[in-house]
């Protein structure tokens, strides 16, 4: 938990780069070791090319010799090996066996191995050396040293160095005879031709160890460049994502700094809107902003958050909008209106709706817009909607501007308290109003709804509950 809690608290640049660096690493890793087996594996095949060339230039015509068909003197084996040692020895070759066909060893720097016979169905190197393929095996012999010292013509004798994969060896630790060493060696196999034809085959033991050391720098000269490179890059990539994370907060800061000033762009040209239809609607001196305060009370009580209360509250400023397609004479009437005057005041929801529905971000403004007078019972208008069928932006905004046109004064009648409005709000629960948003509306303090009633116009002393 805490190495979680450690992590969870790095911030997005320290999480990066730390996520680059293991990528990075394993990367390195991966990249080294497969570069050390590529090398490996290259230089292996290239040994075992350059023996069979050696052998095949300047050996290959000794099985054609007759010399192996009676046996040689000790001078004629002493001089082979003498010449087969110095130029094996230019390739650290520190043992060597040649095969006839038969898998008889008809050549050795250990006398002793001479005319032994090796079965190829037990040694897969022998087996396809003499089918004409070449192959190649790490392994450990002990053998005398100096034979694979370049220029080397030690000579003939007894070096202990035939199939070591045959013979028990000496455990680490324990004494060797004079001259011998543990030699980590490549074993290959060639085939030996003449004419095109397979006559034989050999095996060399080349010393690896002076190899080995240049592998062992090559490689760590290839890590350390691939470690550099990856170092450069991590630094390079961390710079890169530093730098745009840093322009990417900068514009985000800018464009939430903007968007925020768009919104209030919106907001108080909405504002400035619903003002100018209080002004023509003298009668309604601030309906709109009671309304929207009214609104918000309720919405709080709903635990409505977010988004929702900005589109809420536009539709509470927008709600009489249609009413600038409403004539004068009807709008300013100073007396009830005529039932011809009624059905004309009823379209301005259509009229509003109609004039913002093109407009992106208010259109679910529009909903409410619309339908801000239709009924929870579907004796409302226009669409005679009902219940959950009517938006809640609309239901909420329903009991609201019911509330704010009780508690106003109007040309035909005067104002009701905050009590009697109130009465008149339960009253209607289920018929005109949703029962939850009446239910959020009656658990809000009565003087918040006294404070704002107040701000309402009075021209004559308001009605009290009978």
């Amino acid at each position: 938990m805490t190495g979680l809690g450690v992590g969870v608290g790095l911030s997005p640049v320290a999480r990066f780069s730390l996520a680059l660096a293991a990528v990075l690493a394993a990367t390195t890793v991966v990249l080294s070791i497969g570069t050390s087996l590529l090398v490996s594996r290259y230089v292996a095949d290239e040994t075992t090319s350059f023996t069979q060339q050696a052998v095949a230039s300047h050996f290959g015509t000794v099985f054609s010799d007759d010399v192996f068909q009676r046996g040689l003197t000790s001078d004629e084996l002493r001089t082979l090996t003498r010449d087969v040692t110095f130029h094996f020895s230019i390739y650290n070759v520190v043992a060597t066996e040649f095969y006839d066909r038969n898998g008889t060893l008809v050549f050795s720097y250990d006398r002793d191995e001479i005319g032994e016979k090796i079965d190829p169905a037990t040694e897969p190197g022998l087996a396809r050396a003499l089918k004409g393929m070449r192959s190649s095996e790490r392994s450990t012999v002990v053998a005398d040293p100096r034979l694979g010292v370049p220029g080397s013509t030690v000579g003939f004798g007894s070096y202990d160095t035939h199939r070591m994969e045959g013979m028990a060896m000496p455990a680490a630790g324990e004494s060797l005879p004079p001259n011998m060493a543990r030699i980590d060696t490549l074993d290959a196999w060639v085939p030996v031709l003449l004419k095109g034809q397979v006559v034989g085959a050999v095996v060399v033991y080349r010393d690896m160890g002076p190899i080995d050391a240049a592998l062992m720098r090559m490689q760590f000269t290839i890590s350390a460049i691939i470690l550099a490179a990856a170092t450069l890059l991590w630094l390079v990539l961390r710079g890169v994502y530093v730098r745009s994370s840093k322009r990417i907060v900068a514009q985000a800061k800018e464009l939430e700094t903007s968007l925020v000033e768009r919104e209030r762009t919106y907001d108080a040209t909405l504002v400035a809107l619903a003002s100018a239809l209080d002004v023509r609607d003298s009668e309604t001196g601030g309906h709109s902003d009671r309304v929207l305060r009214y609104m918000e009370l309720i919405i709080r009580e709903l635990g409505i958050t977010g988004s929702d209360v900005s589109f809420l509250r536009r539709g509470a400023l927008l709600h009489d909008l249609g009413k600038i397609g409403v004539p004068d004479n009807i709008l300013r009437k100073p007396t009830a209106l005529s039932e011809s005057e009624w059905t004309t005041m009823r379209r301005h929801p259509e009229f509003g709706a109609r004039i913002i529905a093109g407009i992106p971000f208010l259109e679910e403004v529009s909903l409410i817009v619309r339908h801000h007078h239709e009924r929870w019972d579907g004796s409302g208008y226009p669409g005679r909607l009902r219940g959950d069928e009517i938006p809640l932006g609309a239901r909420i905004f329903a009991v609201a501007d019911s509330f704010d046109a009780m508690t106003s004064d109007r040309p035909y009648r005067r104002a009701m308290s905050v009590e009697a409005a109130f009465e008149e709000v339960m009253h209607c629960l289920g018929t005109q109003f949703d029962p939850a948003v009446v239910d959020a509306f009656a658990r809000i303090d009565r003087r918040c709804f006294a404070a704002i009633a107040d701000e309402a116009p009075h021209t004559h002393p308001v009605a009290v509950a009978g």
